[in-house]
């Protein structure tokens, strides 16, 4: 009896350290960084120039949603892969339709930086705000 619990701890304990191990690292997938509350990285600021210039007359200036959804709530629900989709594809849904942006070498090119910027709004890490440079 004594050797079965001992190999029930060995498997157990074995068990929580691979599963440890394995737990995907969601602080990889942070594509910003946001300093004194409102300061955003080079990469996610000029995402943030990029929104407000092809995407915020749809989703508002801060992506806080107007004809289109509010983007920061969205991210919460897709993917990012659904997101570069959505952004190279364009999508009918039930309030309207989101034109393709494939054919825009400019937001394609920089669809990542746009997507940080919607990141930090989405985690929170920045508010409805005109966010500034980091030094």
């Amino acid at each position: 009896m004594k050797l079965n619990k001992n190999l029930i701890m060995l498997v157990s304990a074995t068990s929580l350290v691979f599963g440890v191990v394995s737990l995907p690292s969601y602080a990889d997938d942070v594509p910003y960084t946001v300093t004194n509350g409102n300061e955003l990285d080079a990469n996610s600021y000029n995402g943030f120039k990029l929104f407000r210039n092809w995407c915020a007359r749809c989703h508002g200036t801060y992506g806080q949603g107007m004809v289109g959804p509010n983007l920061a709530d969205s991210l919460k629900l897709i993917s990012k892969e659904q997101y570069f989709a959505t952004v190279e594809n364009g999508k009918t849904g039930t309030i309207g339709s989101m034109p393709a942006w494939k054919a825009n070498i400019e937001v394609m090119e920089n669809s990542d930086k746009i997507y940080a910027y919607l990141k930090a709004r989405s985690d929170g890490a920045i508010g409805v705000e005109k966010p500034k440079k980091a030094k």
